[in-house]
């Protein structure tokens, strides 16, 4: 697990249908300042947190945990939002 801000939402009138009951968001590690990391940006399920630009928030990079976490049989993702962050603290 990584922290990620959201940097983009991607709008898609035709996807996959595993993907209905989530949202697709772009997003873009950080380090634990808050700063961009450097990475390049990744696409991310939300499966229902209700996650928006600018928000940070925990990624899981596994397929294993989008399968869990989706309740579906194959779904072809394996970047998942786990949960939107309302703070954190981190020594320097």
């Amino acid at each position: 697990m990584f922290l990620c801000r959201v940097t983009g939402t991607i709008v898609s009138s035709r996807k996959d249908p595993s993907f209905r009951d989530g949202k697709l968001l772009v997003v873009h590690p950080i380090d634990t300042l808050g700063d961009l990391d450097g990475e390049m940006d990744m696409l991310a399920i939300d499966p229902g947190y209700g996650a928006g630009m600018d928000d940070v928030v925990i990624v899981a990079k596994e397929g294993s945990v989008v399968k869990q976490l989706m309740r579906a049989g194959e779904v072809p993702a394996n970047v998942i939002i786990l949960g939107v962050v309302d703070d954190w603290s981190a020594e320097a």
